[in-house]
């Protein structure tokens, strides 16, 4: 086997063979295309390994499940942090009170206050709890179910790598058919051109004898039929690859469709954990809230400046008994 049939080494799966092999047009340039490096970013889907970008991006919803429940397990936390905060200042504050030197309606009122505003570290246990087990643990049983996670990769995914795969998997050998066939082709086709040019040449010198002249003839005629020859195989397998496109294209499809209604289904769970997330916040009807508020408003109408006035007034000051000095005889 002469070298212009030889067999060539492997070509990258990535060169792009001279027809249009697109079957879906990329989208238009977003701000996080910009902003993200993105190695399949702007190519047709049907390439080799194209692919893998519906793979990326249900790794990306992988990872921003775990994110979300990140983020909200420290809100949750926080959450109760503050109600046990709340709970040491009021405990430290009511002990300093007490210990002061008010007295009366208002020392009273003081220390009903600091453990009616105390009420709020329930609401804020409240909050937590409903975050919890509304928006974390609905994420963690959502992961969970619709992701499953071996010790080496997340099942999800791979399954979809395994559909793309197998439908890609014939596209590919016939492509590596077509590189090959095009490089022996165009390899010949440059032999071909140097042949013509040397005939070129040797015509042209008057010394050259005629078994010259011959043998560069024939290398021209051989080389012209090896092309013609390589030619031929090279545009069989490009009209192989016109008849089977369309079912390797609707194979294609089929699992990105599959991977758009996961996708799908992921957003559709966010939107509804994004709410629950709201609802977890409203407080305007929180019972905790209420009896603050009626706590402080009792309270309050319990306060009474003039009453600890006259109460002061009467252990302290002018409505106390003054025991007078009167002259008194030494007693034996």
């Amino acid at each position: 086997m002469n070298h212009f049939t030889r067999h060539f080494g492997h070509l990258a799966y990535s060169n792009r063979i001279s027809i249009n092999m697109q079957c879906i047009l990329p989208q238009g340039q977003t701000t996080p295309e910009r902003a993200l490096s993105n190695p399949w970013f702007d190519k047709g889907f049907c390439e080799p390994h194209q692919y893998r970008a519906a793979l990326d991006r249900c790794k990306g919803g992988y990872e921003s499940c775990d994110m979300f429940i990140d983020i909200f397990a420290e809100r949750v936390c926080l959450e109760r942090e503050y109600a046990a905060n709340l709970e040491r200042w009021a405990a430290s504050s009511i002990k300093r009170i007490s210990q002061s030197k008010e007295f009366g309606v208002n020392k009273k009122v003081w220390v009903e206050s600091i453990r009616a505003s105390k009420e709020i570290g329930n609401t804020h246990t409240d909050i937590a709890q409903r975050l919890q087990d509304t928006v974390v643990e609905k994420m963690v049983t959502y992961k969970k179910d619709n992701y499953g996670k071996s010790i080496l990769h997340v099942k999800k995914i791979k399954e979809f790598e395994r559909d793309f795969e197998q439908a890609q998997k014939p596209w590919l050998k016939l492509l590596d058919k077509i590189n090959r066939a095009k490089k022996d082709y165009q390899d010949a086709q440059r032999q071909f051109k140097k042949a013509e040019t040397a005939e070129k040449i040797i015509e042209s010198d008057r010394g050259a004898e005629e078994e010259q002249k011959t043998k560069v003839q024939l290398s021209v005629s051989t080389y012209k039929k090896q092309c013609e020859a390589l030619k031929s195989k090279y545009l069989q397998y490009i009209e192989e690859m016109k008849s089977t496109r369309a079912n390797y294209e609707n194979a294609m499809k089929e699992v990105l469709d599959r991977t758009h209604s996961f996708e799908r289904k992921r957003l559709a769970q966010f939107k509804l954990l994004f709410t629950a997330f709201q609802q977890a916040l409203v407080i305007d009807k929180d019972p905790h809230l209420v009896k603050m508020a009626e706590a402080f408003t009792q309270s309050l109408n319990t306060h009474d400046a003039d009453k600890d006035i006259q109460w002061w007034n009467s252990h302290f000051g002018s409505d106390t008994n003054t025991n007078w000095p009167s002259f008194e005889e030494l007693k034996d």
